[in-house]
């Protein structure tokens, strides 16, 4: 539980729930004990504080009472009772703000201005560390002292010594005014502090605008120059380096700020900053035990680093805080990068230099597409206020262009974008030039092969495998030392602040990135090349023990292959060809990445994998499938398997399956002679009658031969189809054991249910428990499951939910959610499913004893299924069938559906619903048992 008192009270449960409090006696305790945080408040202060005129007669029992309504509000463990009093078992915003001074934390006024709180939320609202809320406070509290004399050394401190004699002034008046009095002690001290400091104890300029989400950047700073007498502050341009060195200055008692941008003697600015000197005393004698803040140093690096070195070893009293793109590399030195601001605190910039009210996620949306990087924020905010909230998000991608114009008065370096960049780029070499423009191919960031290969000299002269780790190098010449010469280019570029690094893998920030493009050295076709190759590499490995570490790949490259995608579409179908192929199994399979699919596959033309993709589950695709039935790939497979339900009629397609398994059972591979028993088990089970012992036979060795190839994916398929086998002949424990055991394989690959199975995973699991009893976890189960995309899939969540309707016996519901499954199906061309459907409406009906409405489905199922060569699930709608034959008095009949049910399984069922009414037939027919 959280209660924060920095403001009107607020109590947040432990599930984020609000929890109210009413009544001021019982908001007051809580805020008592929140004034105190993990202390025992007595019981005889607690009297004193929340009945300060009038005592209850007997005051430990009043307290007590109280506490025990309290309890009740926000739940009995929040207060636990001490022999002497209470104490509040919660997290507050008094404790954090003690820990952090954050002023962010305070909403308003503390404790809502309790009577007994006056002096606590002085005292606490005095530490902001902010100066605004310190005159905040000053203006609530005019004739307290003890706080108009922190303001005036706040404002001292920060180089306003004349508003700080400005405030003792006015305090003097009032007090000689309104009560009579001089200023006390705390006062006249303060004044006297502030007439005796020197007037300067630096040249740092005044601060302009706020300054938002450094806390932390301020915090490890300060640490490091505590312990290191050099610290260099690196970064891209407009990162807020100056801003966050002088934010820090400012806290020291004296700090000089040089800025280098324009001067070309490094020791010259710094003797120009500290002002005159009449005696002409040495620079360095000059400096005492003061911090000294040299900005911009990359502009003269080779001379700054030289000033630093002498003012470490001639001025030891001296600490160096710099300013640079890239470090200045001396010993000593102590780098700390700035990072752009996180998406939350950029908003926060934009927010307050708009000062008016914008769009929240156009917002984000644009600070997120300049990286987070202050200056570029600014920058947007300052046009903001000229374009509309559509106009400026329409424009955002092309920064350099947008982000044209700035503070007139700002270093000409930070007027626009393009000057940041100018200014970094016109520092560079040839080589890294040159590097820079090429890294702009690449989307989302690369390994340093991936670069060498595209990019670098490995580009000219050929490349190690993409991914080769520093340590398999050898000393030969060549590749080796080329890999090398790109890596030290890259280190360069990273050193300067313009490629970011992220543990094995580089990456230009967006603005960057569209300034090196407009370079046009880019080499979109070999970088093509490169990730089509990686792709194809890559793919194998997702049906084998490597398939986590595919697909980390896919996910990692993701960006890359699809500008690769992108490309070849449009330049080089071949290509494009190819990486279709490489990526299918990806999107289709192992993601359900359907999106994508029908994203590319009309774009890539004269490929069958294309066309079928592209007309999935359509008539459309019976030329290409014909093509593609002769292909012995997994995609190709895989793609067949869904759409050819479409193509071919439910005889012939059993017919081409079967002679498909004869071909894959006699591959080399095991993966496909594991895909042979797999299609067996299909055409067994989905394609023949009497045949649902054949196909568990085959779906467990498949299951065995998958295990071994070690191909999660093909686990939890084959263990999907089952359950589904084990559910028709009414084995429930053993199905739930299946189904439990795919659901943990399939959380190895991810979500559950982000893998391309006959049926969610989650959704199988939950009509097991609904079978076994366990009707509360099935509707967890279905809660968990994510909102489908395919129209099959919500039908079947809809029909599980009929389900447990039906098995709690809310046979109205059920019929309700078996109506909406059928209509949110919609057109799909799933009979066996539609003709479960159906007699699960026509069972909720009998139930219900509307039994001709109940005949009327079950028809509409036999004569849906009958369109299925499905034997099993012929089976399971012809005893839905016999259940309504019965009560409608038909025994006979009912008895000829069942034997028939048996035939086509090849079994009886095993399912205690069909059990007991087979008896029940059977007894009523006269047939012994």
């Amino acid at each position: 539980m959280r209660v924060d008192v920095l403001g009107p009270l607020r109590v947040v449960s432990a599930d984020g729930a609000v929890v109210e409090v009413r009544g001021k006696r019982l908001r007051w305790l809580l805020i008592r004990l929140a004034m105190e945080p993990s202390t025992v408040v007595t019981t005889d202060r607690l009297i004193a504080d929340l009945w300060p005129d009038e005592p209850p007669v007997d005051g430990p029992a009043a307290v007590q009472s109280l506490v025990s309504r309290l309890r009740r509000a926000v739940g009995a463990s929040a207060v636990s009772s001490h022999a002497s009093g209470y104490r509040l078992e919660a997290s507050t915003d008094v404790e954090e703000f003690a820990r952090t001074r954050d002023p962010a934390l305070w909403r308003g006024a503390a404790f809502e201005e309790a009577p007994f709180a006056v002096d606590e939320a002085v005292r606490l609202a005095s530490l902001r560390a902010d100066l605004a809320g310190l005159e905040a406070l000053a203006a609530a509290h005019p004739l307290r002292e003890d706080v108009q004399a922190r303001l005036m050394l706040a404002l001292n401190a920060a180089g306003r010594r004349p508003d700080a004699l400005a405030v003792f002034a006015r305090v003097r008046t009032a007090l000689a005014d309104e009560l009579g009095v001089d200023p006390g002690e705390a006062l006249s001290a303060a004044h006297l502090t502030v007439l005796r400091e020197r007037v300067s104890r630096g040249n740092l300029p005044a601060s302009v605008g706020s300054f938002v989400g450094r806390d932390e950047d301020l915090a490890v700073l300060a640490d490091l120059l505590r312990d290191n007498r050099l610290v260099t502050l690196t970064g891209f341009g407009g990162v807020g380096k100056t801003r966050l060195a002088l934010t820090h200055a400012a806290t020291t008692t004296e700090a000089w700020f040089v800025e280098l941008d324009s001067a070309a003697d490094p020791l010259a600015a710094l003797d120009a900053a500290l002002g005159p000197n009449p005696l002409a005393a040495p620079v360095f004698t000059r400096l005492g035990s003061s911090l000294v803040v040299l900005d911009n140093c990359e502009h003269v690096v080779d001379a700054a680093a030289a000033l630093c070195v002498r003012l470490l070893a001639e001025a030891p009293d001296v600490r160096v805080l710099a300013t640079s793109r890239e470090p200045l590399g001396i010993p000593g030195e102590v780098v700390h990068p700035v990072a752009p601001l996180d998406l939350d605190h950029a908003v926060r910039l934009f927010t307050a230099r708009v000062g008016s009210a914008f769009d929240l996620d156009v917002v984000r949306r644009v600070c997120a597409a300049l990286d987070g990087i202050p200056l570029a924020v600014e920058l947007a905010a300052a046009r903001a206020r000229s374009l509309s909230a559509a106009q400026l998000e329409s424009r955002v991608d092309s920064r350099l262009r947008l982000l044209d114009r700035g503070a007139r008065t700002g270093p000409a370096r930070h007027r626009t974008l393009r000057a940041v960049i100018d200014w970094s780029w016109d520092l560079l070499d040839e080589a890294e030039r040159s590097l820079l423009a090429r890294l702009a191919v690449f989307v989302g960031g690369a390994t340093a092969a991936a670069v060498h290969f595209v990019a670098g000299a490995g580009s000219r002269r050929g490349t190690p495998e993409l991914g080769t780790p520093a340590f398999h190098r050898t000393q030969e010449v060549r590749q080796d030392q080329d890999l090398w010469d790109t890596e030290d280019l890259l280190g360069a570029l990273v050193e300067k602040s313009l490629v970011v690094r992220n543990g094995d893998r580089y990456r230009l920030l967006e603005t960057v990135r569209e300034y090196a493009l407009e370079q046009g050295q880019a080499d979109h076709a070999r970088h093509a090349v490169c990730y089509t190759e990686l792709a194809e590499r890559t793919e194998p490995l997702l049906r084998g023990p490597r398939q986590l570490e595919a697909l980390k790949v896919f996910d990692v490259e993701r960006a890359n292959l699809d500008a690769a995608m992108a490309w070849a579409v449009v330049h080089d179908q071949g290509v494009a060809r190819r990486m279709m192929a490489a990526r299918t199994w990806h999107w289709l399979v192992m993601t359900k990445r359907f999106e994508e699919i029908r994203r590319w596959a009309p774009q890539v033309r004269g490929d069958a994998l294309a066309e079928v993709l592209a007309s999935l589950g359509t008539p459309d695709a019976v030329t290409a499938a014909e093509r593609l039935w002769l292909e012995d790939v997994p995609t190709a497979l895989c793609a067949l398997m869904l759409t050819s339900g479409q193509v071919w009629g439910a005889r012939e397609l059993g017919e081409r399956l079967a002679v498909l398994a004869d071909r894959l059972e006699r591959s080399p591979d095991a993966w496909m002679r594991a895909f042979s028993a797999l299609v067996r088990g299909v055409v067994a089970g989905e394609f023949s009658e009497g045949a649902a012992p054949e196909a568990e036979v085959q779906y467990r060795r498949a299951l065995e031969l998958f295990r071994v190839v070690g191909d999660r994916w093909a686990v939890v398929f084959g263990l999907s189809c089952l359950v589904m086998v084990l559910i028709n002949r009414g084995a429930f424990a053993e199905g739930f054991a299946a189904a439990a055991e795919a659901t943990r394989v399939a959380e190895e690959l991810g979500e559950p249910d982000s893998v391309l199975v006959p049926m969610s995973v989650l959704v199988l699991t939950a009509r097991l428990k609904i079978r076994i009893g366990d009707l509360a976890g099935a509707g967890e189960d279905l809660a968990k499951v994510p909102a489908a995309a395919i129209d099959l899939e919500r039908g079947r969540i809809q029909q599980a939910h009929g389900e447990v309707a039906y098995f709690s016996g809310d046979f109205d519901q059920a019929v309700a959610l078996y109506r909406r499954a059928l209509v949110v199906a919609g057109d799909v061309k799933a009979n066996q499913f539609k003709a479960t459907v159906h007699a699960g409406l026509g069972l909720a009906l009998t139930r219900l004893g509307r039994l001709r409405e109940a005949g009327e489905e079950h028809r509409t199922a036999l004569d849906t299924v009958s369109r299925s060569a499905d034997g099993p699930a012929r089976a399971s709608i012809l005893e839905s069938y016999a259940d309504w034959l019965l009560a409608q008095g038909d025994p006979a009949r009912a008895k000829d559906a069942l034997d028939e049910a048996e035939r086509l399984r090849g079994g009886p069922s095993g399912d205690p619903a069909v059990v007991q009414l087979r008896d029940r037939v059977r007894a009523e027919v006269g047939v012994d048992r």
